[in-house]
């Protein structure tokens, strides 16, 4: 499980992550990527991520509520069960996804 975290770090090195110490998700922050892409809402990157990559995850509506005067926009990563390749794939794809 090291191992594909800390895959999933380097690849998406210059990215925020939000990395807890003892799991198999990661919290991006996609602020950043949103602005750029002028999006509003988090569920239109994930769309967009999805048609264009078939890669999917998780938005912050998935693992909690936000606060009320959130400014920054997170997603989620789970990595259990998948294959190192596989991890490999999907993260350059979406990292091509996110710099476009």
């Amino acid at each position: 499980m090291a191992k594909k975290r800390a895959f999933v770090l380097l690849i998406l090195s210059g990215i925020s992550i939000q990395a807890p110490d003892s799991t198999f998700y990661l919290f991006p922050n996609v602020t950043a990527i949103m602005e750029r892409k002028e999006f509003t809402d988090v569920n239109q990157l994930m769309t967009e991520a999805l048609t264009n990559t078939n890669v999917s995850f998780c938005t912050r509506n998935h693992f909690g509520r936000a606060t009320e005067n959130r400014k920054n926009h997170y997603i989620r990563f789970a990595y259990s069960g998948i294959e190192v390749e596989d991890i490999e794939k999907g993260m350059l794809k979406l990292k091509t996804n996110f710099e476009t």
